[in-house]
């Protein structure tokens, strides 16, 4: 064993290299500086202002003139960057064969400079009087220290009280402008009695240009303008005076009227003026469309279009053209330009150029999933898009999925040895109205569309039919028992299917908000077994539980459901970067669901039919305090409830379910609820982990490193829960009273990785609080040997894509 002072005395010594290395990195700093030159190491400012004036806002200002460039220092090792550059420089010396070609060490040497620190200092003042305060005064003062040569800059920055407007006189040589400029008054920025700020002045200029380019002045920019400042004839006031200058274009001051649209959709952009001959030339709708081998009808680029020949020019008519043509996902390139007309200061020629992408498209994903239950198996999604199958900018998407779940034990250790999904999907979309008299709600949004939905999803479980032998001979299953006599490894699988069809419309009006609708959906749920007897068994092991009170009827009865939605998308984030977003996706969906007993003696037990509304809610905030720190927060609910019928009846695959890399990450999926449920970890296929309604909440503080590395601090809550689903009252219902002490609840920290292509994301979430406790614990019955139990509440490793909200 190592004695206690040997330890201390080696620790000594250690700190006593440290030292002595720190004290050689600085000699040898200082042996390389050249003779008169100083390490630059930042500034400082001082604001000296009257009494009671706010200085606040013009201190964030002028700070942000001073040069903060400075040399970098490490803790302990000081100035290392900057050793290291010189030792790089006396190998290059040495050796240039050897080191030319490598990439430079450390950081070069900020020296301060006298020019600079004159031109932040003038800066300073241009920066007050910009602010309104006119009576300013700069100075500045160097701080020197020795051993390495270091030196800052401090600056005093002495004001006068600040200017405040009096009067603001606007001058137009031109009535049209002074009309227009006139009716935008009420909005002003510049009020009588505010302090001048030249940011004001410039906004001001900048509103005018972009109402008056909105009226057809296409040239007009806000340089065109000027403001006159007099701040002699007052106290500290200043009178300003608006007019146009005096050299500007006669172009600037007119509207500008389209005479004539020009479209190349399959434009070769290098040569498109020579390209094409007089036969290649479409009239429709006053555009002139220019292209050989079209990849679009001519009706259908003109739905695209808003201009008109005749129109004045509008930027808003402009950006909806864009978006409607980028909808079509038809186009790889889109651009337009305006172009004067010869002899004219008030036309313009507008030419659009398109280049198509290609047409047709394979894509795939494969991926490989576990799960605490020991199930392993691959993920497999492949596509096939067509994105102008018409010539119409129909996109036409056919997707198939398949994913396996293979239990890693012995084939008699678990009831469902295996799990598969199989699905197939087409969908066509299609970028216009199907409807009558569209004409007239076209101009009313930016982009809109068709869309029809044809697919079938189908969950296959196999059974063990060994592990239900109780449940076999106990209710008299003839069929499946004399099937384990004869084969003792006797499998029977449970496939539930769903067929869906479902037309609906798209449309967006603004940037920041989109719209679907789907009058007509419909959907058939359907069991498939070879056997009646292998429903029987699914109720009675609860696989497929039945409904109490229902005479038997189950979940996985078939059920033809009716269930026409609505979809509200809001995205600020969309409409640019800002301090504070919003996401909300708001889903509600009507539903009739006709459930039709299935299997032995359904004859003896009667349809049903639940009408129920279902609710989804998914909003989101985000909070960007500066550009590396992020505070992310997340609200998901849903609920479906009775609506003139005595209970809610969901099928199996519109059901909730929590946990996972995108809900509640130190669960696994579906370990959670419903209620107070526990979780059995060896038979994750079973039917526990869903419910009707649905309550979960993540915060998340989101740190980026650099372009490549952000780290985050995260924590979930929530679970999912039964709402009157049955006739009487069940332990697994929402409770106000209760349901906050049912929280599941986890924190943990991850690790996410940009790259450009993706986002790659890796979790570590601990459990905090589980759905359940101790006496839950107590009741869990697990019907079969070799039962594990419960899931520990151990740190679990969440590895996905993208982030989780």
């Amino acid at each position: 064993m190592t004695q206690p002072h040997l330890l201390f005395t080696k620790a000594l010594r250690t700190c006593a290299s440290a030292l002595l290395l720190v004290t050689i990195y600085g000699c040898s700093i200082t042996q390389y500086l050249p003779e008169d030159k100083y390490l630059y190491n930042g500034s400082s400012i001082e604001v000296i202002a009257p009494d009671e004036t706010a200085t606040a806002e013009l201190t964030a200002e002028v700070t942000s003139v001073l040069n903060q460039n400075t040399n970098g220092k490490i803790p302990l090792l000081g100035y290392y960057g900057i050793y290291r550059w010189y030792k790089f420089e006396e190998k290059l010396k040495e050796k240039p064969e050897k080191f030319q070609d490598k990439e430079h060490w450390g950081e070069e040497p900020i020296f301060y400079d006298e020019n600079v620190v004159e031109t932040v200092n003038t800066l300073l003042e241009n920066r007050a009087s910009n602010e309104g305060y006119f009576n300013n005064e700069s100075e500045w003062a160097l701080d020197t220290n020795q051993s390495p040569p270091l030196i800052s800059a401090d600056y005093v920055l002495t004001v006068g009280q600040a200017y405040r407007l009096d009067s603001i006189r606007l001058v137009w040589s031109d009535s049209s402008i002074a009309r227009r400029i006139d009716e935008l008054s009420p909005e002003t920025r510049l009020d009588k009695g505010e302090r001048y700020e030249l940011d004001d002045v410039k906004a001001e200029r900048q509103r005018w240009e972009n109402k008056l380019r909105q009226q057809g002045y296409y040239y007009l920019r806000a340089d065109d303008f000027m403001f006159l400042a007099d701040t002699v004839s007052g106290d500290h006031q200043v009178d300003m005076l608006g007019k146009l200058k005096d050299d500007i274009p006669t172009n600037h001051t007119k509207p500008q009227r389209i005479s004539r649209i020009n479209v190349y959709a399959n434009a070769d952009t290098r040569d498109t003026l020579n390209a094409y001959g007089p036969g290649d030339t479409i009239v429709s709708g006053g555009l002139h469309i220019i292209c050989k081998e079209c990849p679009l009808r001519p009706k259908i680029m003109d739905e695209a279009f808003q201009q008109r020949e005749g129109d004045l020019y509008s930027p808003v008519s402009h950006q909806t053209t864009l978006k409607r043509l980028a909808n079509y996902n038809t186009f790889r390139y889109i651009a337009m330009d305006y172009q004067p007309v010869p002899g004219s200061d008030s036309t313009l020629v507008m030419n659009a150029y398109m280049e198509p992408r290609l047409r047709r498209r394979f894509e795939g994903e494969l991926g490989l999933s576990y799960n605490s239950a020991d199930y392993f198996g691959p993920n497999v999604k492949l596509a096939y898009v067509n994105r102008n199958l018409l010539r119409g900018a129909e996109l036409l998407r056919i997707e198939g999925e398949y994913a396996l779940a293979q239990f890693l034990g012995g084939q008699g250790e678990t009831r469902v040895p295996r799990s598969s999904i199989f699905g197939l999907k087409a969908t066509l979309s299609v970028p216009r109205l199907w409807l009558p008299k569209k004409r007239k709600l076209i101009p009313r949004v930016t982009t809109s569309g068709s869309v029809i939905e044809i697919g079938g999803r189908v969950e296959a479980l196999s059974m063990n039919l060994q592990r239900f032998k109780s449940e076999i001979q106990t209710n008299r299953l003839t069929e499946l028992a004399e099937k384990l006599e004869n084969d003792e490894e006797a499998t029977e699988n449970l496939s539930l299917g769903q067929f869906t069809v479902q037309f609906g419309y798209t449309w967006r009006r603004r940037v920041t908000t989109s719209h679907a609708l789907n009058p007509l959906s419909i959907r058939l749920q359907n069991p498939t077994v070879s056997t009646e007897e292998v429903l029987d068994l699914a109720r009675l092991s609860n696989l497929a539980p039945s409904v109490a009170g229902s005479n038997g009827n189950s979940r996985f009865d078939r059920m033809l459901v009716f269930s026409p939605n609505y979809t509200y998308t809001y995205d600020s984030r969309l409409a640019g970067s800002r301090p504070h977003s919003f996401f909300l996706n708001q889903f509600i969906s009507g539903n009739v669901n006709n459930v039709f007993p299935v299997g032995s003696d359904s004859e003896l037990r009667d349809p049903e039919t639940s009408y129920y509304p279902l609710v989804e809610t998914d909003a989101r905030y985000y909070f960007q305090i500066n550009k590396q720190l992020q505070i992310a927060t997340r609200f998901h609910g849903g609920v479906a409830f009775p609506l003139a019928s005595k209970r809610v009846i969901v099928p199996y695959f519109d059901l909730f379910s929590i946990g996972g890399p995108n809900s509640l990450r130190g669960f696994a999926p579906r370990q959670v609820g419903p209620g107070n449920t526990v979780p059995e970890q060896n038979s994750p296929l079973s039917f526990g982990g869903f419910g009707n309604l649905l309550l979960e909440t993540s915060l998340e503080f989101r740190y980026k490193v650099n372009s490549l590395i952000e780290l985050a601090v995260f924590a979930d809550a929530g679970n999912i829960w039964t709402y009157k689903s049955e006739l009487q009252p069940i332990p697994t219902d929402f409770n106000t009273r209760a349901f906050t002490g049912q929280l599941a609840v986890d924190a943990g920290i991850g690790f996410r990785f940009d790259l450009q292509f993706l986002v790659f994301r890796i979790d570590l979430a601990q459990p905090l609080q589980t759905a359940y406790g101790e006496e839950e614990l107590k009741l869990l019955k697990i019907p079969y040997e070799g039962a594990r139990a419960a899931p520990a509440n151990d740190l679990r490793l969440v590895v996905a894509f993208g982030y989780p909200f």
